[in-house]
């Protein structure tokens, strides 16, 4: 494949991956791979090398053990864990504002997910998707309560599209409960992040050319 169709190629694997909706995916462990993304790990002293986030929120409850009948920690959690359910005070819903740091990812550690527990991902006042236990975690692996999708943690990641911004997520169980920890964020890139990038690759391909040229 020559230079310039290089260029051609990955131009327009830009344009596609700018024209997604949101995504997400499962991962194991307890803790976002996402190179580059900030954690909040819910405890007073930083559990994670990566920790540099305080988010803001409101609902729900912090815990540091588990309560029967109440809620349990995910696997992988240690120090706080944020729940909300139906007992125990942590009535919910969870909201998570990003506003002051709209996000293209956000992730977080899904401790025992049930069909009851959903999470919506919102652009200002616009829903962006709503993934109930259900929706993310099926056969083998049923959101009964079932914590072994993955060994150490089974962590959830959200993924923005084209033209999109997570500013705000919220939590929901009708039931005990939707446990998580170690939420993740990455903010969205300046707006001309994606210019800059595109210039470079003109610019290499006017070189090449010019090269070839003479």
């Amino acid at each position: 494949m020559t230079l310039t169709k290089t260029l051609i190629a990955a131009a327009a694997a830009l344009c596609a991956l700018q024209a997604q909706a949101l995504t997400w995916s499962i991962t194991g462990g307890a803790y976002s791979t996402q190179a580059g993304a900030l954690h909040e790990t819910f405890d007073t002293l930083a559990t994670d090398a990566n920790e540099a986030l305080d988010l803001s929120y409101t609902g729900g409850a912090l815990f540091n053990v588990s309560i029967g009948g109440v809620t349990a920690r995910p696997p992988g959690s240690i120090g706080n864990f944020l729940s909300v359910g139906t007992s125990g005070n942590q009535n919910g819903p969870i909201e998570v504002n990003l506003t002051s740091m709209p996000a293209k990812y956000y992730g977080f550690l899904w401790g025992s997910p049930d069909s009851y527990n959903h999470v919506a991902f919102y652009n200002g006042d616009t829903l962006l998707k709503t993934l109930s236990g259900s929706d993310v975690f099926t056969n083998p692996n049923p959101a009964n309560g079932f914590q072994g999708a993955f060994q150490n943690g089974q962590y959830f990641n959200a993924f923005a599209g084209a033209n999109e911004q997570i500013t705000r997520v919220v939590f929901r169980s009708a039931g005990n409960a939707f446990e998580t920890d170690n939420h993740a964020v990455m903010a969205v890139p300046e707006p001309g992040t994606y210019a800059m990038l595109l210039a470079g690759l003109g610019a290499v391909g006017f070189i090449a050319r010019r090269r070839k040229a003479a």
